[in-house]
């Protein structure tokens, strides 16, 4: 991956966050960054935030995903919040 990850995950947290992005786009992306040997998911936070958004589209029922705005929002607080940025 040519892209910094920390600042590429912040992004996608921050979209998903603002409902600019769908879970499932940044489900997509946080599975490739997973399968990939970037060495910036050795730090907890990126690989936490990173997991996270792999789950995004996760579905509680048909048509109902697991987790929301609120939770979208406590991910991207928890990420800003826990290292530098």
């Amino acid at each position: 991956m040519d892209e910094d990850v920390e600042e590429a995950t912040r992004s996608r947290l921050r979209a998903l966050a603002d409902g600019a992005v769908t879970p499932e786009e940044v489900s997509a992306w946080a599975l490739r960054v997973r399968e990939s040997d970037v060495p910036q998911l050795c730090e907890g936070r990126i690989w936490t935030a990173v997991d996270r958004l792999s789950g995004a589209d996760l579905l509680a029922a048909p048509g109902q995903y697991l987790h929301g705005k609120e939770d979208f929002d406590a991910w991207v607080e928890e990420f800003d919040g826990s290292g530098a940025g």
